[in-house]
């Protein structure tokens, strides 16, 4: 039997991490029987997806800060083990089972420092080595791994890419255009969210829609009311309905960072036709094609043109026409059967 550990759903009330395994685990057939291991969790994002076998742990005196990192107590049916995040089983050296890791990016050892970046890639290193096989969300990713655990090189390594949810559509009832610029995730240094800002002191005929990523900080605050005062919104979370919605009326999805493990928001805004503005840089040229403007620099006098480039209506339907054929690559149907055949392999 297949156990999945859903730490990560305690780990974050929402991200990339919490889709890829809700969407895997609303697909199981069933020929592959599973149990997911459920902790204590203010997770969003599960709340829209159906789990059929779930098992409840118990609330552990142990905080989830320290439990993030032990190893995982598993019956003696499991014969194949997935977790979320990086965990193994106990006593996995001497157990005959399959263990999988999924492999997502590489943010922490690029742009994260001190004690808990090092225990992270501690804990990553150690799932990757002892798993059977590794799966790469992305060919970047992959090229990632190699690069900074090289001696990886002659474990199985998968490439199998995230997929998109049919959530995501061009409404049949054509939806009013806004100016709104949506910005989607965490707003860390590297996601370039300031030079978003900044830019729309120019764009003074936008509105900035801001979605997920934690509240705002007394600094952003500051920066965004001295650029666009009254003309910016934050969003804490949105179901998969009211962002379609958003998608659909948006002028664009500006989604400048610089390092992404895959990008689902930029495949996400293209299969619902908004226009896509994002870094040439990371995963993103893999996933987006020449489906999306992107940026070599990221400033905001960049930003901008490229926002104002969309008011051509000719040079916006190009990019919406290309965007709708190119996030057809990607399904979480196709992103499952793939994941199967390493389950069952």
């Amino acid at each position: 039997m297949l156990f999945i550990d859903g730490i990560i759903y305690s780990l974050q009330k929402a991200g990339g991490i919490s889709v890829y395994f809700s969407e895997l685990l609303e697909r199981f057939p069933r020929n592959i029987p599973y149990k997911l291991l459920l902790y204590s969790n203010s997770n969003k994002v599960l709340s829209e997806y159906k789990q059929q076998d779930v098992v409840k742990i118990k609330r552990s005196r142990i905080p989830i800060k320290v439990g993030r990192y032990l190893d995982v107590f598993l019956p003696k049916e499991c014969s194949v083990f997935h977790s979320s995040y990086y965990r193994l089983p106990v006593f996995f050296q001497r157990r005959r089972m399959k263990i999988i890791t999924t492999v997502h990016d590489f943010t922490y050892e690029y742009h994260m420092k001190g004690l808990s970046a090092k225990v992270h890639f501690w804990q990553k290193r150690r799932a990757i080595w002892a798993s059977d096989v590794v799966v790469c969300i992305s060919e970047n990713t992959k090229r990632d791994l190699l690069h900074f655990i090289p001696e990886a090189r002659d474990k199985d390594i998968r490439v199998i890419y995230n997929g998109v949810s049919e959530s995501f559509v061009v409404t049949e009832k054509k939806l009013e255009k806004t100016k709104n610029i949506i910005f989607i995730g965490s707003r860390g240094g590297y996601k370039n969210f300031s030079v978003l800002v900044s830019a729309m002191s120019v764009l003074r005929e936008y509105n900035l829609i801001i979605v997920g990523g934690g509240s705002l900080n007394y600094d952003e605050l500051g920066c965004l009311e001295d650029s666009c005062h009254g003309r910016y919104k934050h969003l804490s979370f949105v179901n998969n309905e009211k962002l379609n919605q958003l998608y659909n009326q948006a002028h664009c999805l500006v989604y400048p960072s610089l390092y992404e493990g895959f990008g689902i928001p930029a495949i996400e805004a293209m299969k619902a036709g908004c226009p896509v503005i994002a870094a040439n840089a990371s995963s993103l040229p893999e996933v987006c094609g020449d489906a999306a403007i992107l940026l070599d620099n990221i400033s905001d006098k960049n930003v901008a043109n490229a926002v104002l480039s969309l008011e051509n209506k000719d040079f916006n339907s190009l990019l919406v026409k290309k965007g709708l054929i190119n996030s057809q690559r990607f399904s979480w149907d196709k992103t499952f059967q793939e994941l199967s055949k390493v389950y069952l392999g």
